[in-house]
């Protein structure tokens, strides 16, 4: 069966009848990619996208961050759109997402749209989309699944995962450990993540869910070698939850959805060589609530 796409319209359409640019991954190619972020696949297969690492692990904030995104040679800022399920996540700190937080343990496939959209998503999407949808699961039955792997610069990503469907409702739930020291000093990272959804089929055409993704980040910036910098750190939670009631039928479809955003960040942009210890401490508590009705019908 060929792809289905629900990020370049409204509506679920195949791929070739989209009017615009479009990369789908799977679930199994982010699984078999076996890394704790989305990123680093879709670096690999999609044409002209190009995102900024930082080290072995980890993306981080602030001064000394990776993680910008260009798409066709636009991006940086807030023209490339990050998306859970359709909701946007620009929200985060200084008008822009935060890449540590999209991990493949939440994730069923990612859809990537090529070129501008701002028809459809706004000014925000001027370089492209980026759209994670997550998990379900669609049989009955009960999975159970743990990876764990070790590496140089005492690096270690750790991921358990249970999927579960009885009758009309189903759950997921996902549970994920990282960390590294980084190839240089003073460029450690670790992180927390989890992911829950519980979903309930009202019938064949009805269905709705809610999900919590939350993401516990603290990570250190050296500074560049020739100016190395002393506690540049980051202690950073960020969260989505959401709620969403849809239909589909034979010739319209339709949602009714209600996301929070929320994050707490704590970063210190530390002090350089010879320099003293700051007392300041950067400290910001952001939230979005957004809600989200959209019927549309296909001729």
């Amino acid at each position: 069966m060929e792809n289905v796409v629900v990020t370049g319209t409204r509506t679920a359409v195949t791929t070739h009848r989209l009017p615009m640019s479009v990369t789908v991954v799977s679930q199994t190619e982010l699984q078999n990619r076996l890394d704790q972020s989305v990123l680093p696949i879709l670096v690999e297969r999609v044409p002209s996208l190009m995102i900024t690492s930082r080290s072995v692990m980890g993306y981080g904030a602030s001064t000394g961050a990776a993680g910008a995104m260009t798409l066709r040679g636009i991006g940086g800022g807030a023209q490339m759109l990050m998306l859970i399920d359709g909701h946007p996540q620009f929200m985060g700190i200084f008008s822009h997402p935060l890449n540590d937080t999209y991990q493949t343990l939440m994730a069923e496939r990612v859809e990537v749209v090529r070129g501008p959209v701002s028809v459809l998503y706004g000014a925000n999407a001027m370089g492209g989309v980026i759209n994670i949808l997550t998990r379900k699961e669609p049989a009955d039955g009960v999975d159970t699944r743990f990876r764990a792997m070790y590496g140089s610069y005492n690096t270690l990503s750790t991921e358990a995962t249970n999927t579960m469907r009885t009758g009309k409702v189903s759950s997921v739930l996902s549970l994920g450990y990282n960390r590294s020291d980084g190839h240089r000093d003073n460029m450690d990272f670790e992180q927390y993540s989890g992911y829950a959804k519980v979903g309930y089929d009202f019938s064949r055409h009805w269905k709705s869910f809610a999900d919590l993704n939350l993401s516990q980040t603290y990570s250190s910036n050296p500074g560049s070698v020739t100016a190395p910098m002393q506690d540049n750190d980051m202690d950073i939670l960020r969260g989505v939850a959401s709620l969403s009631l849809a239909n589909e039928y034979e010739r319209t479809s339709g949602a009714l959805q209600f996301f929070y955003n929320f994050g707490d960040h704590y970063i210190d942009d530390g002090y350089g060589s010879g320099g003293n210890p700051r007392q300041d401490r950067f400290n910001s508590t952001d939230w979005m609530l957004g809600l989200s009705l959209f019927q549309n019908y296909r001729v």
